[in-house]
């Protein structure tokens, strides 16, 4: 089965608030783009089986949340569809 990020494919909005003042979070990507130049380019499930989070066996798409409000950034999983 193939899943897909709704945030990615642009067919939901990115929807986080700052866990640290809970202000509204803007959505700088996917984290696996910035892992290095080429890494937009590798497999996807090749980077979710060595980031550290289970984003692979939950089927989450790992999104880098930033707050403008108190500079701080976080990682935001968003749920894959089918």
């Amino acid at each position: 089965m193939s899943y897909m990020c709704s945030v990615c494919n642009g067919m939901a909005s990115f929807v986080s608030n700052c866990p640290e003042c809970n202000y509204i979070a803007q959505d700088l990507g996917k984290l696996s783009d910035y892992y290095g130049p080429y890494s937009p380019y590798r497999p996807i499930d090749e980077l979710k089986a060595t980031n550290g989070f289970k984003d692979l066996i939950q089927h989450t798409c790992i999104h880098l949340g930033y707050c403008s409000n108190c500079i701080y950034t976080f990682p935001v999983p968003i749920q894959e569809q089918l």
